[in-house]
């Protein structure tokens, strides 16, 4: 009876090691699933942020392209003699201008949401310089022989020029770290 007991009870032992390494086993492979499950998740919506922020990206860039045609035709209109019925042209093209100067506004609320900090004051900056280049203010007509474009906007123009260029280097490298 003893080797019957002993039998039994190694069978026993035996089979609740079994069960418990079965289970652990399960365990252990849960856990790997439910992690390549997360992290296939988070990489998935890495992707899906990096997609909305290229679309708001190539969006700011297109309106701030805009706007720089806009000032500089505004800059070309400013510096030549200008006729009153050429002039009356460019007050149209300024409601224009302040459209788009709108249009980049909106889009930089999205970069409120969606970029860092260093972008976000960038194109604040930018929306700025092109928001006093299209003011009527800076809009005054000019005399004749006397050319409106200050030293203070060609130095805003190149600012402007920089600030692109440097938005878009952010952007590149937003894009590529998480």
């Amino acid at each position: 009876m003893d080797a019957t007991v002993a039998g039994l009870v190694g069978a026993l032992g035996g089979a609740v090691l079994g069960a418990a390494g079965a289970w652990g086993a399960a365990l252990i492979a849960f856990r790997a699933a439910r992690y390549q499950a997360d992290r296939q998740a988070d990489a998935q919506q890495q992707q899906w942020l990096r997609q909305v922020r290229r679309e708001t990206y190539r969006s700011f860039i297109e309106a701030a392209g805009v706007c720089v045609t806009d000032v500089n035709t505004s800059m070309v209109m400013r510096s030549m003699l200008i006729e009153e019925h050429t002039w009356q042209h460019g007050q149209i093209k300024l409601h224009e201008a302040a459209e788009h100067l709108r249009q980049l506004k909106s889009i930089s609320a999205s970069l409120e949401l969606e970029a860092d900090e260093e972008i976000r004051k960038k194109a604040y900056q930018l929306s700025r310089a092109f928001e006093y280049l299209i003011t009527p203010n800076a809009w005054n007509p000019p005399r004749e022989g006397i050319n409106t474009l200050t030293p203070k906007d060609d130095e805003r123009l190149n600012q402007m020029g920089e600030l692109i260029a440097e938005i878009k280097k952010l952007f590149r490298e937003s894009l590529v770290s998480p």
